[in-house]
C-alpha cells in the first residue's frame, strides 16, 4: 500500500514538473544574445553596420533598428537578417566621438513585440 501511495505521489510530482516546464517554454520571450558593436564597447572609429543576435528568429516585418549619437539620430538603412537569428542594417552619416545608443524592436516566437537597446562609445583619442 505504501509503495502504491509513493508511486502516485511521484507520478503526480513528475506530471506537475512537466507541465511547469512546458508552460515556461511556451512563454519564453525573445532575448538578445550578442550585439555588434558590443554593448559597452569603445571604438576608435565609426561603425558601418549594426547587428543584434537573439535566442529566436526575429519577425523581420515587425522589426526596427535605430541609432542615436551626440548629434542626434543617424540613418539606419537596409534592415535584413543574415539567417542567424539576427537583425542587421547599414549606418550612414558622420559619427563624431561620443556615446551612441542603438535601439531594436522585434517580436519572437510568442508574438510579443519587445524592445531593447545597447550603447557604445567612439573615441579616436584626439585623432
Amino acid at each position: 500500500m505504501k509503495d502504491r501511495h509513493r508511486f502516485r505521489r511521484a507520478l503526480t510530482f513528475g506530471a506537475v514538473a512537466l507541465l511547469l516546464a512546458l508552460a515556461t517554454a511556451a512563454f519564453a520571450h525573445l532575448k538578445v544574445s550578442n550585439t555588434s558593436p558590443e554593448d559597452g564597447a569603445t571604438l576608435n572609429g565609426p561603425v558601418r553596420t549594426l547587428r543584434v543576435w537573439f535566442n529566436q528568429e526575429p519577425d523581420l516585418p515587425l522589426s526596427k533598428l535605430e541609432l542615436a549619437g551626440p548629434n542626434g539620430a543617424l540613418s539606419v538603412e537596409g534592415l535584413h537578417t543574415m539567417g542567424e537569428k539576427d537583425l542587421m542594417a547599414r549606418v550612414s552619416g558622420r559619427m563624431p566621438d561620443g556615446s551612441y545608443t542603438a535601439k531594436w524592436k522585434t517580436a519572437g516566437d510568442d508574438g510579443h513585440v519587445l524592445t531593447g537597446e545597447w550603447t557604445f562609445t567612439i573615441d579616436r583619442g584626439g585623432r
